[in-house]
């Protein structure tokens, strides 16, 4: 394998996205915001956000209004989950699923779970086989969401490998 997949595969192995605890617990600006979510993403190699973005997100519903201009951890939790998703699943889709999830759990709760699998999935990328042993709907549909992030990251850097050997 090209050393250069091999090397992001050794990234993959120490990325750390932040739980809920370590998002801002104070109300963000828009600036503020697209930082800590950029931040958080960047390590992934994945498009960044921004402002013209989150308005869109706000428009079309995705996530909630800010409060006089202000945003909340939901906020950028909703805008992190919005950003690893959107190359895989519509905006639309995407929302559905937040709220189908939040019915069952606290945010809080199935955002640190979804991250926590989606960690473990990235942490083997270069074991070749990434599994978790879930037993309800919510478990393995937060698994197979992770997955797909997984393979699609998996996916466009051997591409990128690829065009530019």
């Amino acid at each position: 394998m090209n050393s250069k997949y091999t090397k992001w595969q050794d990234q993959m192995r120490t990325v750390k996205l932040p739980k809920w605890e370590d998002l801002p617990k104070f109300d963000l600006y828009m600036d503020q915001l697209v930082a800590v979510v950029n931040e958080a993403i960047g390590p992934l190699g994945m498009d960044t956000i921004t402002k013209s973005m989150v308005n869109n997100y706000v428009k079309n519903k995705a996530t909630f209004a800010p409060v006089k201009k202000r945003y909340q951890t939901v906020h950028v939790a909703d805008i992190i989950i919005i950003s690893l998703l959107k190359p895989v699943f519509s905006i639309k889709d995407i929302r559905k699923g937040i709220d189908a999830i939040t019915k069952q759990q606290f945010p809080k709760q199935a955002y640190d779970e979804f991250i926590e699998m989606l960690e473990e999935k990235l942490h083997h990328i270069a074991d070749g086989k990434v599994q978790l042993q879930n037993d309800t709907d919510i478990e393995r549909l937060l698994n197979a969401i992770a997955d797909t992030i997984t393979n699609r990251l998996i996916a466009n850097e051997i591409f990128a490998d690829m065009i530019h050997e």
